[in-house]
């Protein structure tokens, strides 16, 4: 069978089988917890892995580029999602099928979001002596699995309600601000609630009920960013880099919903 690949085909949505037990790694990762890997451009500092969590289907960290240098060539390597949190630079993607045979070239600034799909060559630059910051979503499995993120803000006393995913494994970072999760234990018998600190991050596996919300009523609003691995169908439609800006600020709007 030939394999799926971004942008091309359709792939019938199928919810993925229940894991037995749900989970049984960590919820909260504090920063100071995490595991710190050192590259030659830099470091990345992994919140949410098969070493913390035992998922072993992506990983969730801050990845820092240093200033002068340039991140190695990637080629045949997974899907990556990376939202800019400092700095500024340039991303260099070879995409297949461009007649050029020259690389896109993206700027890097705050706010803004890059998803490099599955065994697409690319390469970071920095500019500047401030390094480049990011969060960053490694999916491990192959397409039409995905990552992507989305950042929002949490207004004091506010959140969503209780809800669960069959189709896509979730983790939520703090930038800043109070930030919480509720989240069932594996059997969805019981609601627990953790704080999640500043640049720490929460792990919400599928088929088990969670919230996030501001758990200070008159404290500062919660800006957090919302890192998904999906399982879809839409997955065989993305494109071979996906480029969404945000704010300076690398803030947007809440998602209001009806009951939120």
């Amino acid at each position: 069978m030939m394999p799926v690949l971004p942008g091309e085909g359709r792939v019938p949505y199928t919810p993925l089988p229940r894991k037995i037990p749900a989970y049984t790694g960590r919820i909260v990762v504090p920063r100071e917890e995490g595991i710190l890997e050192k590259h030659e451009s830099g470091s990345f500092l992994k919140l949410l892995c098969k070493e913390t969590t035992g998922d072993d289907t992506f990983t969730l960290g801050e990845r820092t580029y240093a200033p002068g240098t340039r991140a190695s060539v990637v080629d045949g390597g997974p899907s990556e999602a990376i939202h800019i949190l400092e700095g500024t630079g340039i991303l260099r993607a070879w995409l297949s099928g461009d007649a050029r045979r020259r690389p896109t070239e993206i700027p890097l600034s705050p706010g803004l979001e890059v998803i490099v799909t599955q065994n697409l060559r690319h390469s970071i630059e920095v500019h500047g002596e401030v390094p480049v910051v990011g969060v960053v979503t490694i999916c491990h499995a192959d397409y039409p699995a995905y990552p992507h993120h989305y950042p929002a803000i949490f207004e004091p006393g506010k959140g969503n309600t209780l809800h669960m995913h069959d189709n896509r494994i979730e983790g939520f970072y703090i930038v800043s601000g109070p930030g919480s999760i509720a989240i069932a234990d594996p059997d969805n018998t019981r609601v627990r609630d953790f704080v999640v600190p500043p640049r720490g991050a929460a792990y919400k596996p599928m088929y088990v009920y969670h919230r996030q919300y501001n758990h200070e009523p008159n404290g500062e609003p919660c800006y957090w960013i919302h890192s998904m691995v999906v399982y879809t169908h839409r997955g065989s439609r993305m494109p071979q880099l996906h480029v969404r800006q945000h704010g300076a600020d690398g803030k947007t709007p809440i998602w209001e919903r009806p009951g939120n």
